[in-house]
């Protein structure tokens, strides 16, 4: 016996509301499949071109090969039974120099765009692992993705008691002065580190952004250059001299979230790295890699653990470290996030030496080296 046809209504609406948040997550669901399935689309495209210019490329090394091999030849016949300072010889030498310098920059040329385009390949295909993954793990009911990334679950509220004591952040300022060095120090070291590569950059019209400024020396260095600059920190009582105009103070990722694609010259970040959760280390390097212009830089300074003396006893004056991270990780992170030409820069070396160099130099400088070394590296990656 059927139920009568206002008892089915009422249980038709019924059951569709208990599903309503499941069909919202099917079609949210759908709706970033389709999208990976459009990226997925644009990586055969991508993977068939570059396919193609490997193909132009070993077609033009061989002809490379077939014109020195003809040029030697020719140069052979020339010279049989003449002068070394023949007037022919001399000329069959520079038309094979020629060639041969001609041969090697086309084949750089080819080579860095053959390394940007795999580059963009690698970038686009993490971006479709993550669609897929957000797909895969959003919670019901809620909008896809909504956690993705998200900071970690603060901490429950601290104690309550009658007498306050300052929190870290208030002291942290005093902290940089005495242990990183004055604002005047590094401001100096920074021009010397970073001011050339900054201002050589392509894209003058866009900002260079330095997230986590701190003090604010490498931003104040810029705009004093005539550069546009913008420094982001969630302290800002770091600046004493707060300046609206060329600092914000807010959330990095937060802000790093509501910037627009390919829309900065270049993103630093001095000794922020080591203070994150690998998740937020994950999120700097490739939203980094999206906020950047082509041609742009991403610089990540942080301290050198390949120095025993760093790793072990400099690293942990500053109780917010996290913990070190390694040059070869980060290396892999610009990697993974579609960056080229990556590079590590020793930087600071530390004013200090073994004796008995006369006696073993090569003993005294690798002990230098792996004890004592650098105090910092830069991680340097271009978009």
């Amino acid at each position: 016996m059927t139920a009568p046809a206002p008892e089915r209504r009422t249980i038709v609406k019924v059951v569709r509301r208990l599903l309503a948040p499941a069909f919202t997550r099917i079609d949210a669901v759908r709706d970033e499949f389709a999208h990976l399935h459009r990226r997925w689309d644009e990586l055969a495209a991508r993977i068939d071109q570059l396919s193609r210019q490997t193909e132009r490329l070993e077609a033009y090394q061989q002809v490379s090969r077939d014109e020195v091999r003809d040029a030697f030849a020719s140069l052979t016949t020339a010279l049989e039974g003449t002068p070394p300072d023949a007037p022919p010889g001399e000329i069959l030498q520079r038309r094979l120099d020629h060639a041969l310098l001609h041969a090697e920059a086309l084949t750089d040329e080819t080579r860095r765009r053959f390394e940007r385009e795999l580059a963009e390949l690698r970038s686009a295909v993490r971006l479709a692992q993550a669609l897929a993954e957000r797909g895969a793990t959003a919670p019901p009911g809620g909008e896809a993705g909504a956690t993705a990334g998200s900071a970690p679950t603060p901490s429950a509220p601290s104690r309550s008691f009658t007498h306050p004591t300052p929190s870290f952040d208030v002291l942290y300022r005093t902290f940089e002065d005495r242990h990183r060095g004055t604002p005047e120090e590094i401001r100096e070291r920074q021009r010397d580190d970073y001011l050339d590569l900054l201002v050589a950059l392509p894209n003058e019209g866009l900002p260079i952004v330095d997230l986590g400024c701190g003090r604010g020396e490498l931003v104040r260095l810029l705009v004093d250059e005539g550069h546009r600059a913008l420094g982001v920190d969630s302290n800002l009582g770091q600046v004493v001299d707060g300046d609206g105009e060329h600092f914000v103070q807010a959330d990095l990722f937060d802000w790093l979230d509501g910037c627009e694609d390919a829309s900065l010259r270049a993103v630093v970040s001095m000794h922020v790295v080591e203070h994150l959760p690998l998740d937020l280390q994950v999120r700097l390097v490739f939203e980094a890699r999206r906020v950047l212009a082509e041609g742009g830089l991403l610089v990540l300074e942080t301290p050198n653990i390949l120095s025993l003396s760093t790793a072990a006893t400099n690293f942990w004056v500053d109780p917010t470290h996290e913990r070190p991270v390694h040059p070869l990780f980060l290396r892999f992170l610009a990697e993974e996030a579609g960056f080229h030409d990556v590079e590590t820069r020793p930087l600071h070396e530390l004013p200090v030496s073994f004796r008995g160099r006369e006696a073993a130099p090569e003993l005294v400088e690798d002990l230098e080296s792996l004890i004592l070394g650098a105090g910092d590296l830069a991680l340097l990656a271009r978009r």
